[in-house]
C-alpha cells in the first residue's frame, strides 16, 4: 500500500484551499518536492509525522488517498490502516539533539554486534531452548495420543450401550459424555455393585422390549361464559349515545361514518373554513354541530362496542384452535371411551360458537345505530347448559388422557428400570480399562505442564541478554567513524556512558553544536533507525525534509550518499528540500532509476513536484504542482530563475496585488548576480560594482538596482524611505533585466529562451 496523493489540505497552516489538481501525477515510489523556504515544506512533513504517530489532525481539513482508492481523513488517522511511516524534519532534529546535547542520548539500536560472551550464552540457551521445545512437542504428542485413546474408548463403549439398548428413550442420544458421567457415578457408589448373571441379563432384555405408546397432552381451554357474554351484549344494546344528534347522519350510518372520518381533516393543524370535498364555505355553526354529534361519548361508546366484538372474536378463535388427539394414540381399552367424549365436545363447541356468532352479529348492527336503543332478546335458559356441557366434555377427555398416562408411566417405569440396570452392568465391565486410560491421560497432562515451564524460563533469559546487547553494545568507534566521514573532520567523539553516549569536542564536553553538526548527527541517527526491529523500510514510507540544512558542500554530498544507500529500497520515499545542490544530487539519482525515461509519467518510478506559495486576499497560500521542466531537466537553478523573471516580464497583465511581487526582487538579484559573475569573474564585490562594468543605459541600471537593493535580501519590513509602490515597477524592471542580459550576451540570452521549451522525452 502506498500514498497516492494528498486529496485536499484546507485551512491548515499555509495551505488555505489546496485540492489535488486533476493533471498532477500521483505519488510514485520515489518522490522529490522542491520548494523555497516558506513554501510549505515544514507543514507537509508535519502531516506525514501525524501519520507516523497515528495522531489526528484537528486543524482544518486534510485528506490522504492511498493507491487502492481509500481515503484517510485527518481525524481518522488514529484508526486508519496505513504502512509504517518514518519522518526526518526539524522536529526530529530538535528531539534527537536535545538528548545528545545533554549527554543522555539513547543508543542507536542495531543488530549483530553482540559480545562474544553474551553471544555464547545466547547460543547455549537457544540450544537448550530447542531441546526444551522438542520435549514439549513430544509431551504434547504423548498427551494427544493418550487423550485420543481415552476418547476413542469412551466413544466405542457409548456406541455399544446405545445399540444394546435400542428403543430406550433415555438412551437414544447416549454418547461419550453420558458414558463418562456413568463411570463417575459408579465410582461414587459404596459398596461397589456386583456384575449381573446371564440369567438376570436375559430377563432384563425381555423386560426392555415392552412397547409403550407416546404420551398424550392434556387439553387446556377457557370455556366462554355465555350467560355473562349475553348480559354484556344486552347492556350495550340498550344504551344509546347522548349527543346533539343530526338526524340524517343518525339515520344513515354509512353517511355518518364518512362524515366522522372527514371531520378531523378540517380541525387542528388542518383547520379550514372551506369544505375539502365540495370547496364551498364550511360555516362554524356546521362545524360545531358536527363536533356535537361526534362527541367524546360517541367515540367512547364506539370503542366499547369494538372491544366487545373483539373479545367475542377471540373466544371464537380459541374454540377453533382446540385440537383433539387422534383416537389411535390411546391404548386399546380407552379408544371407544375417548371417541365418545371427543364427539360430545365437538358438538358442544359448535353450539357455543353458534351463540357467540349471533351475539357478535347483533353488536355489529349496534355499531351502525349507536344513537338508538335496541331491543334485547330474552335470556336463554340454555346458555348455562351449553357452557356446562362443553366443560364436562373437556374434563371427561382429560380424565381419559390421565388414564392413558398412568398406563404409560407404569410400563415405562419397568422398561427404564431394565435399561438402567443393563447400562450399569456395561459400565461396570468397562471401568478397569477406563481407569487405566484415564490415568495415562492425566500423567501425560502433568508431563506436558512440566515440560512447558522450561522454554518460558529460557526465553526470559534470552530476552534479558538481547535487551542488554541492544542497549549497551553499539560501538562508540562506529559512531565516530560515521560522523567523521559525514562531516569531513575529526573533532567530535562519542564515549559510552551508562545507557547512552557523552559527546566531546577535542576532549571537552561539546556544549554548543553548530546547526550543520546537529543536522548531521540527527540524520545519521535517523538513517540508522530505518534498520530498527520495529520498522521495515521495504514495507514502510520514509519522509526526509531538508537533511542538509547548514551543511557545507562536502557534508552535503556525504549526506546524500548515506541517504541513497539506506533509502533506495524503501517501499515509498519522499524527499523535500530547498537546497538546489542537494536537489540536483537527488534528481540525478532518480533520473538513473530503471524506467525513469519512459514517456508516460505514470510509468516512471520517480516523480518531481514543486511547492509554491502565493498571496491571495492578503494571505499566503501554498500549493503543490508539477516541477518546472527547467528545474528537472537541467543541472542549474539558473535556468529556473531565468524562467521566473521571463514569465513575470512578459505576463499578459500585471499582478492584481503588489504582494504577489514580493519574491521577485530576490529571484531577479540571484539571476543577475549569477549572470554577471560568469561575465566578469575577475570583478569582486557587490552587485553595484559588477553593474558598473556593464555597457547598458545608466538610467535603466539605476532603476534595476533601486528595486533589487530595496526589496531583496530583506528579512523584514523595508526602511521608512523605501516606498512600497516601487514594487509596482516589478514587471517593467524584469523586462529591463532581460534587456540587459540580451545586450551583454545575445547568444546566451537566445539560448536561454529556447531552453524554456524542452524537447519531448523519448521512450527507452
Amino acid at each position: 500500500m502506498k500514498l497516492s496523493r494528498l486529496s485536499k489540505i484546507k485551512h491548515h497552516r499555509i495551505f488555505r484551499d489546496f485540492v489535488w489538481p486533476g493533471g498532477l501525477p500521483a505519488f510514485a515510489q520515489y518522490n522529490m518536492v522542491y520548494g523555497w523556504n516558506g513554501s510549505g515544506k515544514t507543514t507537509l512533513s508535519s502531516l506525514f509525522a501525524c501519520l507516523e504517530r497515528k495522531e489526528a489532525i484537528t486543524e482544518g481539513e486534510v485528506e490522504f488517498e492511498v493507491d487502492n482508492g481509500a481515503k484517510i481523513t485527518g481525524a481518522g488517522i488514529p484508526t486508519a490502516n496505513v504502512p509504517p511511516v518514518r519522518v526526518f524534519n526539524r522536529e526530529f532534529v530538535a528531539r534527537t539533539i536535545e538528548s545528545i546535547g545533554s549527554g543522555n542520548v539513547a543508543p542507536i539500536y542495531f543488530l549483530g554486534e553482540e559480545s562474544i560472551e553474551q553471544q555464547k550464552q545466547i547460543e547455549q540457551l537457544r540450544e537448550e531452548l530447542a531441546a526444551a521445545n522438542e520435549a514439549v512437542s513430544k509431551a504434547s504428542t504423548a498427551k494427544t495420543r493418550a487423550d485420543k485413546e481415552l476418547d476413542d474408548f469412551c466413544v466405542e463403549k457409548a456406541k455399544l450401550i446405545k445399540e444394546a439398548l435400542l428403543g430406550s428413550q433415555d438412551h437414544a442420544n447416549y454418547d461419550k459424555r453420558r458414558f463418562r458421567e456413568a463411570v463417575a457415578r459408579l465410582k461414587s457408589q459404596t459398596p461397589k455393585p456386583a456384575s449381573l448373571s446371564e440369567t438376570e441379563k436375559q430377563k432384563l432384555y425381555k423386560q426392555k422390549e415392552l412397547q409403550a405408546k407416546p404420551s398424550v397432552g392434556r387439553i387446556s381451554v377457557g370455556v366462554p361464559d355465555l350467560a355473562s357474554v349475553r348480559g354484556r351484549v344486552s347492556e350495550l344494546l340498550q344504551r344509546s349515545v347522548v349527543s346533539q344528534v343530526i338526524d340524517n347522519l343518525a339515520k344513515d350510518p354509512a353517511v355518518g361514518d364518512w362524515v366522522q372520518k372527514g371531520l378531523p381533516l378540517h380541525q387542528g393543524e388542518r383547520k379550514t373554513d372551506i369544505c375539502r370535498f365540495c370547496g364551498n364555505p364550511f360555516p362554524g355553526e356546521r362545524r360545531a354541530a358536527l363536533e356535537g354529534h361526534f362527541n367524546d361519548a360517541f367515540a367512547a361508546f364506539q370503542m366499547e362496542l369494538e372491544e366487545a366484538v373483539s373479545r367475542i372474536s377471540r373466544q371464537q378463535s380459541d374454540l377453533e384452535a382446540i385440537a383433539f388427539p387422534d383416537e389411535s394414540r390411546f391404548y386399546d381399552h380407552l379408544t371407544e371411551e375417548a371417541g365418545r367424549a371427543m364427539t360430545g365436545a365437538k358438538e358442544s363447541i359448535r353450539a357455543v360458537k353458534k351463540e357467540l356468532h349471533a351475539l357478535r352479529a347483533v353488536l355489529e348492527t349496534k355499531k351502525e345505530k349507536p344513537f338508538e336503543a335496541m331491543a334485547t332478546k330474552e335470556g336463554h335458559t340454555s346458555d348455562s347448559a351449553v357452557t356446562a356441557s362443553l366443560q364436562q366434555a373437556i374434563e371427561t377427555i382429560n380424565v381419559i388422557i390421565g388414564k392413558h398416562e398412568e398406563t404409560t408411566q407404569n410400563l415405562n417405569g419397568e422398561i427404564r428400570q431394565a435399561c438402567k440396570a443393563l447400562e450399569h452392568d456395561y459400565v461396570l465391565e468397562a471401568q478397569p480399562r477406563f481407569d487405566e486410560l484415564s490415568g495415562a491421560a492425566t500423567e501425560a497432562e502433568a508431563s506436558l505442564t512440566e515440560a512447558r515451564r522450561k522454554p518460558a524460563e529460557l526465553k526470559d533469559k534470552v530476552s534479558v541478554i538481547e535487551r542488554q546487547i541492544v542497549e549497551h553494545r553499539r560501538p562508540a568507534e562506529e559512531l565516530d567513524r560515521e560522523l567523521r566521514a559525514y562531516l569531513g573532520r575529526d573533532e567530535l567523539h562519542f564515549d559510552v556512558k551508562e545507557t547512552g553516549y557523552a559527546l566531546t569536542r577535542a576532549g571537552k564536553p561539546a556544549v554548543h553544536l553548530s546547526e550543520g553538526e546537529r543536522t548531521a548527527i540527527a540524520f545519521l541517527y535517523f538513517l540508522k533507525s530505518l534498520a530498527d526491529k520495529g520498522f521495515d523500510s521495504t514495507k514502510g514510507i520514509v519522509v526526509i525534509d531538508d537533511p542538509v540544512s547548514s551543511l557545507d558542500a562536502n557534508a552535503l554530498f556525504s549526506a546524500f550518499g548515506y541517504m541513497r544507500e539506506r533509502t533506495k529500497h524503501c517501499h515509498q520515499l519522499f524527499i523535500l528540500t530547498h537546497n538546489f545542490a542537494f536537489f540536483r544530487q537527488v534528481k540525478n539519482w532518480f533520473h538513473h532509476l530503471k524506467g525513469q525515461n519512459k514517456k508516460k509519467v505514470e510509468q516512471r518510478p520517480a516523480r518531481f513536484y514543486t511547492l509554491l506559495a502565493s498571496v491571495n486576499d492578503g494571505e499566503r497560500s501554498a500549493t503543490l504542482v508539477t516541477i518546472d521542466p527547467l528545474l528537472e531537466e537541467y543541472e542549474s537553478e539558473y535556468h529556473f530563475l531565468f524562467r521566473q523573471v521571463h514569465d513575470v516580464a512578459y505576463a499578459a497583465a500585471p499582478a492584481a496585488e503588489l504582494a504577489q511581487y514580493y519574491g521577485m526582487p530576490n529571484i531577479a538579484r540571484r539571476l543577475i548576480e549569477t549572470f554577471l559573475a560568469y561575465r566578469f569573474p575577475d570583478s569582486s564585490g557587490d552587485l553595484v560594482k559588477r553593474m558598473d562594468r556593464v555597457d547598458f543605459d545608466a538610467a535603466k541600471k539605476t532603476r534595476v538596482l533601486r528595486l533589487l537593493n530595496t526589496y531583496s535580501h530583506s528579512g523584514g519590513i523595508s526602511d521608512p524611505e523605501h516606498d512600497p509602490t516601487v514594487l509596482a515597477e516589478t514587471q517593467e524592471v524584469m523586462k529591463l533585466i532581460l534587456e540587459l542580459m540580451n545586450t551583454v550576451d545575445p547568444d546566451h540570452f537566445d539560448g536561454m529562451v529556447n531552453l524554456m521549451t524542452p524537447a519531448e522525452v523519448e521512450e527507452e
